[in-house]
């Protein structure tokens, strides 16, 4: 019988895992950002600035048109409240935050590749026993108190 074992080989591919910092928004904050960016941002952001402009506008002069149902004169008071108000500035800058640092990391699972061991059995079978014998020097032994007993043949008489 003869038995032969493969040990089973294992191979490991680890990836190192990914960090990505993503800081826009956070150049956003401090310097405006990209030029372009800016660009887009002020351009949007002056439509919702004139419709804000237009209703104060129009706030202002309805008052103005009601001279007639509260019979108080509010031009003094519009006066008064135009003379410390200051024209509303676009964002140029934006929003301070501490969840404007975006940080996301990527981890990848390893690539695990496993080949199987192997077990192989050979067995030789025989019906017939296989008996080697090899012929050795024959021992003889004494008994302890040796006693031997002759016996002679019988005498046969060929004479008669």
């Amino acid at each position: 019988m003869n038995v032969h074992t493969e040990q089973p080989h294992m191979d490991v591919q680890s990836h190192r895992p990914v960090m990505n910092v993503d800081q826009s928004a956070t150049w956003d904050a401090i310097n405006g950002g990209k030029l372009e960016e800016l660009t887009k941002r002020l351009v949007s952001q002056t439509t919702s600035y004139v419709q804000q402009y237009i209703q104060a506008t129009n706030d202002k002069w309805r008052t103005i048109a009601d001279l007639a149902k509260t019979k108080v004169n509010p031009i003094p008071d519009l006066a008064y409240a135009s003379i410390g108000r200051q024209k509303p500035a676009l964002p140029v800058f934006g929003p301070a935050s501490r969840l404007n640092t975006r940080i996301e990391f990527s981890v990848q699972k390893p690539d695990i590749q496993v080949q199987p061991g192997n077990v192989s059995i050979d067995v030789v079978t025989n019906q017939h026993p296989d008996i080697q014998f090899t012929p050795g020097k024959v021992h003889y032994t004494m008994e302890r108190y040796p006693k031997v007993t002759v016996t002679p043949p019988p005498i046969v008489d060929l004479m008669v």
